[in-house]
């Protein structure tokens, strides 16, 4: 009972605080970004990576390192009258320069998501679907004092949450709604009740002096090219709380540009893990570095680096090396000790190497992520079988201009997480999961990387229309789950085949419409899951409809 008056307490006093937030702000002008960062998933932050494809205008920045600084980018679409949403845009006031302190309030918005069959989730952050209806609220205020950023932008939710059939849970102690098929923090259904969900959001508080970015916040991070999907980190579960430290904006280096993050943060366990297990916490950091040639005919290409690691906290709590692991040797070999002869580590960590290439003279972008999940026992062993533990993502996007103000956009997108053939000849781990680290890489119950989860894959083509009223999408996908589960028990086992193969395919489309003050945006999308829960023909269907609102409070019609 005094767990629940306290946390009763702790989301009375955020929301009060948020509401406060928003009768301050509305006291000043609401038409600033004012050293605001573009929310990673905002449609906002699509429509300027087409307008960089497209060449109509330039937005700094590799889009490898997210989320964007708004500032610079809605400057420079200020400054540009022939593009699609210019009149959205250009409403937009420039910071006076002359305020050292102002408040300004966060466009709020409803959003209301329907799951007819099962829950669907994928990059939609801290919101968490279950069957039946899911309604969330978002909004909050940002205060700028000199080179201080504080940002509260919350989101507050309810699920309906209605029960559907479960897969069996095969792990011994964990409750029915865990996850079936290995020992995961990624529950099937979040318990049997309907639920609220209050979450700081893209929250964050942030100094920034001298080109370099100093924050603590529960901010979306999305690192890599993808769109889709990120595999070391992205939006599809709630952002961790983290501190960081970070470039503000691309450094000119003379020969080219240069991004850089590193984070330290603490991943949270959901309410449907092994309650009888004493959670010590999980520990995470990790960095990434992104260059972007200019000259040698390599203009639009940007490539880049990342390393995450995550461990339970130990007993004695995290000692100062934890803070370096990024530094840590890559081989295995060095990891040899009389204690250790294996070299094994009690850490899990993922690597990925990316690039993205821009032409925007053909309106034409590509990009690929390779990743891995294991360290290699030395170079060597990484020359023999760099494709052990690997995953990888490769996508593109081609932009042509219509007359009319508008850009026509096609794009794909393939991920791979399944483990490959060197599983036949090694130990090879399923991405995300852990032997030692029982959750994996997870926040509250989601992947924070790839929501085609462990052992998962998926390809999606889609077509964006964007027009001076909104824009139009169109898209079909095909996801296969947790293909390593099926692999696992298939082998030595007649009963288990090919044909118990999990896959959904999806097709789908939106719309979004500017309404004077309002953006309003409709999705929908059906799905038929083949052999759910690897039962042979056990196909099910659901009906996703997605309704949003947003209100641009300072927004006025530049005629």
């Amino acid at each position: 009972m005094r767990g629940c008056t306290l946390l009763f307490k702790h989301r009375f006093a955020t929301l009060a605080t948020t509401c406060a937030s928003l009768a301050l702000g509305t006291l000043a002008s609401p038409h600033t970004t004012l050293g605001q960062r573009l929310p990673v998933g905002d449609p906002e932050e699509a429509y300027l990576r087409v307008l960089q494809v497209s060449g109509l205008t330039y937005i700094g920045g590799s889009f490898l390192l997210r989320p964007l600084g708004a500032d610079a980018a809605f400057r420079n679409l200020t400054d540009t009258t022939d593009h699609p949403w210019s009149s959205r845009f250009g409403a937009w006031d420039p910071p006076s320069g002359k305020a050292n302190v102002r408040l300004v309030t966060h466009d709020p918005s409803l959003r209301a998501v329907y799951n007819s069959g099962f829950p669907e989730n994928d990059n939609i952050g801290a919101l968490t679907p279950g069957r039946g209806f899911t309604f969330a609220f978002k909004s909050g205020a940002t205060l700028r004092a000199g080179p201080l950023t504080v940002t509260a932008r919350p989101l507050v939710a309810f699920a309906q949450n209605v029960e559907f059939p479960l897969a069996t849970v095969e792990v011994p102690g964990q409750p029915k709604y865990a996850y079936p098929w290995r020992l995961m923090d990624l529950p099937q259904r979040f318990g049997p009740d309907p639920f609220w969900t209050l979450d700081p959001g893209q929250s964050e508080v942030r100094l920034d002096l001298r080109g370099v970015s100093a924050s603590f916040g529960t901010t979306n991070l999305w690192w890599g090219p993808g769109v889709r999907n990120g595999i070391i980190v992205s939006n599809n579960a709630a952002g961790f709380p983290h501190a960081s430290l970070a470039t503000h904006h691309p450094v000119d280096l003379g020969i080219g540009s240069l991004e850089a993050q590193w984070i330290w943060g603490r991943l949270q366990q959901s309410d449907w893990f092994d309650d009888s297990y004493d959670d010590p916490g999980r520990f995470v950091t990790g960095a990434t570095v992104t260059f972007s040639p200019r000259g040698l005919g390599l203009d639009g290409l940007s490539l880049g680096v990342a390393r995450m690691f995550y461990a339970l906290v130990p007993d004695d709590g995290v000692g100062v090396g934890e803070y370096f692991l990024i530094f840590q040797t890559p081989e295995k070999q060095a990891l040899v000790t009389p204690d250790n002869p294996t070299g094994d580590d009690e850490r899990d960590q993922l690597f990925s190497a990316f690039a993205r290439w821009v032409l925007p003279g053909s309106g034409f972008e590509a990009y690929l992520e390779w990743a891995r999940n294991d360290h290699g026992a030395d170079v060597r062993d990484l020359f023999l079988q760099a494709e052990h533990a690997q995953a990888y993502s490769l996508g593109f996007q081609k932009a042509t201009l219509l007359d009319g103000d508008r850009i026509l956009s096609f794009r794909g997108e393939l991920t791979h997480l399944e483990r490959p053939t060197s599983q036949l000849l090694r130990d090879t781990p399923t991405f995300y999961a852990h032997h030692l680290v029982r959750q994996g890489y997870t926040q509250k119950g989601q992947v924070v990387g790839a929501f085609v989860g462990p052992g998962g894959d998926a390809q999606f083509v889609g077509a964006d229309l964007y027009a001076p009223w909104g824009r139009a999408s169109i898209y079909l996908q095909r996801w296969v789950h947790d293909q390593d589960a099926l692999i696992d028990r298939a082998v030595g086992n007649s009963d288990w085949g090919h044909w118990r193969t999990d896959v959904s395919g999806t097709a789908g489309g939106s719309l979004m419409v500017f309404l004077g003050q309002l953006d309003v945006e409709g999705r929908m999308s059906l799905t038929r899951n083949f052999n759910r829960h690897f039962v042979h023909r056990s196909d099910k269907h659901n009906f996703r409809a997605d309704v949003s609102v947003r209100w641009r409070v300072g927004w006025r019609d530049p005629t």
